[in-house]
Formats: structure tokens, C-alpha cells, sequence
């Protein structure tokens, strides 16, 4: 074998040469040889043995790297041999020599001298530095587990005849391991007694005044709250019973009665940064109820970043065909994901209305055909839809927390999922075919039924549109057509100047029209119609501008005030409020993709804050977390820089970029990640490339999409409500966190397409390169 084969064979077999080493310094290398290299030649497992024994040898050779060192050079003395080392050289002394047991080595004289080595050290240590600058903490969007730590500050005070004189104290803190009371001054009592104290009869807990004795563990000062603090242990036999009840009204108290402080202060961090995610989120939740052995849309929830980023219309629309939402919901039971194309195409019949999913669309053979059809006719929309599970605590959670009456929200009780939808036409708009296709004859379950379902939806105040407030009521009334004669109808809600009415389907209305309700006073009024749905026969209606309006709005008023209990629960306002915070409160523990909350910096990089992220998302892929540290840099950093950089934070904080797609290549072979710049995946011949190589199995295609939004102020419509716990225990801390609420700028969500992606690439679909871009990039 030449010299030149040997050298080959070394360098083909670099990694399994070092992994023997520690095996020859231990005079077990025949064995590492059989452990690790059982399939190869006799021929090469000798240069591979030849190698390692050569590089473990000692040697005394003197160290001079400072012919490629770009710090200043040291002189020392290693093991007694002279060394002339920059910092990065000495690092590589030291980490070599520990490889060869803290011995100087052939192999570390080789290291340490070798320029190669040397600079793949320097990248090594600059990529480290830039992952290390991207790495965020994360949080869950599941409630904090407190576990055994749990303790509540109750509303209820605590006396013993042995503790500063029988006066009532605060109990500062509460758990089934014990409680705190507060004192103004040091108590007289020391570390060990055993004091009994009364416990008032407590709803749940206790059903008459009962005396308890306490362990005294300790007495410490508490600069947060200004008071001094006892902690009383439970003695080792108290009852059990007792015990369990205590951990029962614990747990069913802890979302109405502020936490003790420092986990309230937890609590309420959490809580509030969730709520900005949703508030600020281009993700529109809508709710389902089940309907046989399916699932049927509710209610949606609004907010002003949903409805700014989505047209809100359309994307309801898009879910609402009942055989198609069928075949959605057991799509999304299974995948928990789905794309929903929902359009208009021309056939040689006309146009006709399309709803399918991706997958259906595959399972067709009819994806690339029809989106082209689609993008060419342009009146479609792609939602992005993810769905999770509802679960009964969740729904306890909710009710408990806002107070609500579950048995008054029976609509509310049934709700078992939450889909998130988002409109990523953006991403199909602008696409055509880069190979002819089959256009195979549209089939019958493509086309939308006409029979739709029907999704309320609510929305914050400040989005209302309704400035009076509208009572629930069902009365008849009639509108009068012509000198004798008129229609029948329902008052299905009422407001001082307003009304909404149910009429048969597609009666035809004048746009001014006279009602009389016998029931409410309301005799021959004249009112203008706002809006009149046919096909549902719902008509909006406002009174007309006369000198009856203020006559009218009295009459109404004054029966409101007549019946004020049969009206306060029928105040649609209040009903709204309480169903929009009821369904707040179960978005913001579900949220469908990563979420990175951004503050005000001067640097960028210290902008980004915290990564929410929940329990089963892949939206990092291809990357991981490390216990809760979420790495950035693969959707961030600019690649190819010896600094930790990022050119698309900058444009989303100057609001230049709104929008990014980030693509990657894992190659199976070795999962080496290819990074892949947007322009070259969506335009350049490129694409080509990588449909091959997927097609070939040799690469897994990863696309992510990277959105920014402003956040759209420091309130949220549930600001207050967080932090009411709070005001009751530290005034500091609540004026503190109610300040960071304006340090928040922006929200940037990172969701994986990658299933859409691939799809769109396998079926020879590319984007149509824009009038503005410049020349196609060369692949």
C-alpha cells in the first residue's frame, strides 16, 4: 500500500481513530478495533491500528504555533517542554492532552501545530458563541405546576389566646403543610411552641370555628410585605381527614384567591405574557362542540391581530361546509394539522366553489392542477388549520377563574376542541406549475354543498361595534306590509333604539318598515333595517330619526328598570364578556406555534425575552431544547458570520420585514443540516434539486414561517383581571409588573409548514418570480 493510500485511509478514518485512543492508553485497542470496526479489511483496520499507536507514542517535542496564532503568543513549560502558545493553542494543549489521559503525545504535538485543526477550533468556538446568543428560556403555555409548594393567601384571619394577645392576625400564607401570619412587630413566642389557633368557619373547609395546633418553625422578617412572618408547621399527628379536605379547598380556591406572594407574582408573570401572545397572535381560535360521531364549529374569538392578519370572513367560510368540516375534523383528529384550500375555479360549466385539504387533494392526484387553477383565478383563501383537545379541567379552570355559572353557559360546558386557523395564501398566491400536470375531470366531493354551519363569534369591547347595550328576549311582533296586511315575527334581542327580529326565510322588506311588540308598548313604530339576511330571515334594525326615538328609548328603559332582575341575565353584554373571557381563557393554554415575546433594548439580540412554547410542538425541527433552553439561531442568525448577527430581527423590529420563510435540508445520511436561502427555494432551479433528492429519500425538508407583530399596546382586554390578585398582597410589585406591560413591542410566532412545503415541491409547483426581483440565483 503507497504512502498516498495510507493517508487516505487516515483521513477517511479520522473519527474512528480518535474514538480508539482512550482504548490504546488503556491497552485495550484490539478490543476497541473488534468493538468498533468488525466489516472492514484487514488492510485498513492495520493503518487504522498503525495510526493510533503512532499518535499515542510520547514525544518531547517543542510546541510553536505562533506562525498561525492571532492572539499574542505565551511561552511556557508543559510536562518540562518548552511551548509557544496563543490562548486558542493552549486550549487545544489542554483539551488534547486530557483525550491522551494527560499525557504530550505525538498526537498532541500534531494538534496543537496543525493550522487546519487550529481553525476549525476558532469556528467551533465562534459557532458556540453565536448558538449561545440566541438561546432563549422557554416557558409552557401550561399552568405552572406549584406542585407541593402550593399555598394560597385566604381571606379569612386566625386568633389565639398564646399569640399577641388573642388579637385576629392575617395569614399571609396557606397550605396543607402549614401557614404564616402576619404580625407588625416581632412576636413573643419562641422557636419550637406548640400554639392552638381558631379557624373560622370556612366555606369548604371548615363548617364551624375549630382549633388546630400549630409547630412554630421560625420567625423572619419579610421586607416585601413590610411585616414579620410566623411559620406554623401542622403536627405529625393531626388528622388526615382533614388534610385531604384542606388539599381539596386549596386546589378548588386557588384560581379565585390570590396565591401566596411570591408564586402569585409567578402566576400573574405567566398569565399576562400568555394573554399578549393570543392578543397579539395572526392565530384565530375556533371552538367545537361534538355533533354525532363528529364535530361541529361553534363560536370564533376575535382579536385585533386576528382579525387584522386574516380576512375573517373568508376564513370562516372556508370551514363552514358541513360534509367538508366532516371530513376536516377526522383529518385534524388524526394529523392535528391541515391545510383547506377554499376557492373559486372556471370550468368549461362555469365557476364553481371549491373546499378540500391538502391530503384530500394528494389522495386525488389533483393538488399541483388545482391550486393552479386557484392562484390563476386568484379568489381563494389557505388556511392553516391546527387543532388540540379541550379538556374538562381546562373548562373548570375557565369557569372558576371568571367566575361563571356553568350551568347558565350550558353552550360553553360542550366545547371539546379548539382549531386554530391562520390565512397563508401568501405562500400559494403566486405559484405555477414548472412541469405540464393531468387536469383530470373536478371531482364531486371537491365541490362545496351550500349547506353550511353557523359560527357566532365574539369579539373584546374595543372591537364591538354596538354602543347601546341589547337584552336576550323572545316576544312576538308583527311588521306591517300594507293597509291590512303583515307579517309575523320574533324579537330575538332589544335595545333602547334597536332591535333584532326573526322573520320567515326571504319575506321581502321595504327599507323602512313599521313593528309593533304588544308585549313591550311597542305599537306601529316606524324602524330602518340595518341589515336583512334572507336566507336566515334575521333583520337588523335601528329607530328612525324622529321625534318618537326618545319616546320609545324611555318605554324601553323603563321596563328594563321595572324587570331588572329578569334583564341583568339576559344583558347580551354581559353574556358576551363572560363567554369572551371563558374562551380567552382556554386559547391562551393552547396556543398552536412558538411564540417569541420581544422587549424594548438597545441591542438587538437582548430584545428577545421569552419563548413560549407548548408541550408537543415541532416547530422548532429540525432543531431541540435543552431542558428550557430554546435555540434561535437556526431561524435567526445570520449564517456565514463570525458574530452572532440577524438581518431578519432587525428588519421585523424596524418593520421593513413582516415575514420570513426559513428552509432547511437534513440530509438522512449523516443529518447534516443545508441551509437553503427563501429566494433559492421558492424561484431558482434549486427546487428542482431538492424534489429530486426528496423524491430519492435522501433529504427531509424543513420550512418554517417566522411572522412578526407590534404589539398592539401595553393593555389586554384581561390586564386588570391579572393583576387584581396581586394589588391585594404587594402594591410595589403590582405597580412594577403593571409598568413592564409597556415594555413589550413585539410577538414573533415560528410555525412549521413543512408538510404543505414538501408537498408543494414534490408536485412540481414554483413561485412565478416577481417583477421587481432581481435575476434568478443560481442554484
Amino acid at each position: 500500500m503507497s504512502a498516498g493510500e495510507e493517508q487516505a485511509i487516515i483521513k477517511q478514518y479520522q473519527p474512528l481513530i480518535r474514538a480508539l485512543i482512550p482504548y490504546e492508553q488503556q491497552n485495550r485497542l484490539l478490543e476497541g478495533i473488534n468493538k468498533f470496526s468488525k466489516r472492514l479489511p484487514s488492510s485498513v483496520r492495520k493503518v487504522v491500528k498503525e495510526e493510533v499507536v503512532r499518535l499515542t507514542s510520547l514525544t518531547d517535542a517543542p510546541a510553536d504555533n505562533s506562525a498561525f496564532a492571532q492572539f499574542p503568543v505565551m511561552k511556557f513549560k508543559h510536562f518540562g517542554i518548552q511551548m509557544r502558545l496563543d490562548k486558542v493553542g493552549a486550549k487545544i494543549l489542554k483539551s488534547e492532552t486530557s483525550l491522551y489521559q494527560d499525557r504530550y503525545t505525538v498526537g498532541v504535538f500534531e494538534s496543537v501545530m496543525n493550522s487546519d485543526f487550529y481553525q476549525n477550533q476558532i469556528k467551533k468556538d465562534q459557532f458556540r458563541k453565536i448558538v449561545d446568543a440566541f438561546n432563549i428560556e422557554s416557558q409552557s403555555f401550561t399552568d405552572i405546576d406549584f406542585g407541593d409548594d402550593i399555598a394560597i393567601r385566604p381571606n379569612f384571619t386566625v386568633s389565639s389566646p398564646d399569640f399577641e394577645k388573642g388579637r385576629h392576625c392575617s395569614v399571609s400564607s396557606f397550605s396543607h403543610v402549614g401557614m404564616a401570619v402576619e404580625t407588625k412587630r416581632p412576636p413573643n413566642v419562641t422557636t419550637g411552641d406548640n400554639i392552638t389557633f381558631t379557624l373560622p368557619e370556612v366555606l369548604g373547609l371548615t363548617k364551624e370555628p375549630t382549633d388546630i395546633t400549630f409547630h412554630l418553625q421560625s420567625v423572619k422578617y419579610n421586607k416585601h410585605l413590610g411585616k414579620y412572618e410566623s411559620f406554623f408547621l401542622f403536627p405529625n399527628d393531626i388528622d388526615s381527614d382533614f388534610i385531604n379536605i384542606l388539599k381539596r379547598y386549596i386546589e378548588i380556591t386557588a384560581h379565585r384567591q390570590p396565591l401566596q406572594r411570591d408564586l402569585e407574582i409567578e402566576r400573574a408573570m405567566q398569565e399576562l405574557e400568555r394573554d399578549r401572545i393570543l392578543e397579539n397572535s395572526p392565530w384565530l381560535p375556533v371552538y367545537l362542540s361534538p355533533h354525532k360521531k363528529s364535530l361541529k364549529p361553534t363560536i370564533a374569538l376575535f382579536t385585533k391581530a386576528n382579525v387584522e392578519h386574516n380576512n375573517a370572513e373568508n376564513l370562516l367560510a372556508s370551514l363552514q361546509d358541513k360534509p367538508f368540516f366532516e371530513s376536516l375534523s377526522n383529518e385534524l383528529l388524526k394529523y392535528n394539522e391541515a391545510f383547506v384550500f377554499h376557492g373559486t375555479i372556471k370550468v368549461k360549466s362555469g365557476a364553481v366553489k371549491i373546499t378540500a385539504t391538502h391530503r384530500q387533494l394528494i389522495k386525488l392526484g389533483q393538488l399541483n392542477a388545482l391550486i393552479y387553477l386557484l392562484a390563476k383565478n386568484g379568489d381563494f383563501i389557505c388556511t392553516h388549520c391546527r387543532m388540540d383537545k379541550v379538556t374538562r379541567e381546562d373548562k373548570q379552570k375557565a369557569f372558576a377563574i371568571h367566575d361563571i355559572a356553568s350551568k347558565e353557559f350550558e353552550q360553553l360546558s360542550n366545547l371539546s376542541h379548539v382549531l386554530y386557523c391562520k390565512d397563508v395564501s401568501s405562500y400559494i398566491a403566486n405559484l405555477t406549475l414548472s412541469a405540464k400536470c393531468n387536469f383530470k375531470p373536478l371531482s364531486s366531493e371537491l365541490k362545496a354543498s351550500g349547506d353550511n354551519w353557523h359560527i357566532d363569534y365574539v369579539m373584546e369591547e374595543d372591537l364591538d361595534r354596538r354602543s347601546e347595550t341589547r337584552y336576550v328576549i323572545d316576544k312576538s311582533a308583527s311588521i306591517k306590509m300594507g293597509l291590512l296586511s303583515s307579517i309575523d315575527a320574533k324579537v330575538a334581542d332589544l335595545s333602547a333604539s334597536g332591535m333584532r327580529l326573526l322573520v320567515a326565510p326571504n319575506s321581502e322588506l321595504q327599507k323602512d318598515i313599521r313593528v309593533s311588540v304588544p308585549d313591550l308598548k311597542i305599537k306601529n313604530e316606524k324602524y330602518k333595517v340595518v341589515h336583512y339576511h334572507p336566507p336566515s330571515g334575521v333583520v337588523r334594525l335601528n329607530l328612525s330619526e324622529d321625534g318618537r326615538k326618545s319616546k320609545v328609548s324611555a318605554n324601553v328603559d323603563n321596563i328594563v328598570e321595572e324587570n331588572t332582575a329578569y334583564f341583568k341575565v339576559r344583558d347580551i353584554a354581559r353574556i358576551q364578556r363572560s363567554t369572551h373571557r371563558f374562551i380567552w381563557e382556554l386559547a391562551v393554554r393552547h396556543m398552536p406555534s412558538l411564540a417569541v415575546l420581544c422587549v424594548m433594548n438597545r441591542f438587538t439580540l437582548d430584545r428577545l425575552k421569552t419563548v413560549y412554547q407548548s408541550d408537543n410542538s415541532d416547530d422548532l425541527y429540525p432543531f431541540s431544547r435543552t431542558q428550557n433552553i430554546i435555540p434561535l439561531h437556526g431561524f435567526f442568525a445570520d449564517k456565514g458570520q463570525a458574530k452572532p448577527k440577524s438581518q431578519i430581527l432587525e428588519g421585523m423590529f424596524k418593520e421593513t420585514l413582516e415575514q420570513s420563510l426559513v428552509v432547511h435540508c437534513v440530509r438522512k445520511s449523516d443529518n447534516r443540516l443545508v441551509f437553503i436561502k427563501e429566494k433559492d427555494f421558492l424561484y431558482s432551479k434549486l427546487r428542482a434539486q431538492i424534489k429530486s433528492q426528496l423524491e430519492d429519500g435522501k433529504i427531509q425538508l424543513s420550512a418554517t414561517d417566522v411572522t412578526a407583530i407590534r404589539c398592539h399596546g401595553a393593555i389586554t382586554p384581561l390586564t386588570k383581571k391579572r393583576l387584581a390578585q396581586l394589588s391585594k398582597l404587594d402594591k410595589a410589585m403590582y405597580d412594577k409588573l403593571e409598568t413592564m406591560q409597556a415594555g413589550y413591542t413585539h410577538c414573533i410566532f415560528i410555525t412549521n409548514m413543512s408538510a404543505l412545503h414538501h408537498d408543494l415541491v414534490v408536485e412540481n409547483l414554483i413561485a412565478k418570480r416577481k417583477a421587481k426581483e432581481a435575476e434568478p440565483v443560481p442554484a
